[in-house]
């Protein structure tokens, strides 16, 4: 069976962002692909941002923005070996699916997966896809430059919400402008800062993938992946904002101190 790798986002974890996925996993595991969650690595205390220490819920990030500036921060060298023995010990995987902070991850991995992780083509070939969901381009020094001096040449889909106020529409078109224009498909929902389990979604989703895995070229193409799904803006739509309201509170109030 083919395999994805999925990122979740800060503030999650590999067991929150499978449930919240559900959706998504079971479309994908008809049309062949077996879904794989790794956990951050960076633990974050529930008294760093504004929760009861004794919460139940284990919160994790792939890295913590320095608390002087929005965009610096450092990946971990932990982070990445976690990254490569997972990929070796799991894998080989054919794309990526990241949410949020780990679309930011991500989009970043998928400019030179190999190199980065130090993986030689046996370990893992050449992706075949990346998928951002409210993803957004890693703009501090160490890693922008890498989006310019590596040649990307795996399909992505940026997904973007319309309402999303975590991850502005402005950060997510810089990362889907990081593409090279024949490589990127941009695909709008309705919602805020989520990712769509509605059946109307995931079937874009879906075909999208599907295409890419027939043609194993360039990226789908036509209007239906461009455009805003009108199902979402409907019935599908208000029961998926209803289902996260309460992480897009939660997103906002991190998004405000600097931390995503």
């Amino acid at each position: 069976m083919n395999k994805i790798l999925m990122l979740h986002g800060f503030l999650q974890s590999d067991k929150i962002f499978s449930g919240k996925t559900g959706g998504l996993r079971k479309a994908l595991k008809k049309l062949g692909y077996e879904l794989h969650y790794p956990c951050g690595t960076e633990v974050i205390p529930a008294n760093d941002v504004g929760l009861e220490e004794d919460t139940d819920a284990e919160m994790f990030g792939w890295f913590v923005r320095n608390k002087d500036s929005f965009t610096e921060f450092e990946i971990k060298p932990k982070t990445i070996n976690y990254l490569r023995e997972y990929i070796i010990k799991n894998g080989p995987f054919d794309g990526i699916i990241g949410f949020s902070q780990g679309a930011g991850l991500g989009g970043y991995l998928a400019t030179n997966l190999n190199g980065i992780l130090n993986l030689t083509t046996e370990q893992q070939p050449l992706l075949k896809f990346f998928i951002s969901f409210s993803g957004f381009r890693l703009e501090s020094k160490p890693y922008d430059g890498l989006y310019e001096t590596n040649t990307i040449t795996i399909p992505a889909l940026h997904v973007l919400g319309e309402l999303d106020e975590v991850v502005t529409e402005d950060r997510v078109m810089r990362l889907y402008n990081s593409w090279p224009s024949d490589k990127r498909t941009l695909l709008k929902h309705a919602g805020s800062h989520f990712v769509p389990n509605s059946k109307p979604f995931v079937t874009q989703v879906c075909n999208w993938i599907r295409t890419i895995a027939e043609n194993n070229v360039g990226p789908a193409t036509g209007s239906d992946l461009c455009s805003s799904i009108q199902e979402e803006k409907e019935k599908g739509n208000k029961k998926d904002s209803a289902n996260n309201q309460l992480d897009d509170d939660l997103m906002d109030m991190m998004d405000s101190i600097g931390k995503l």
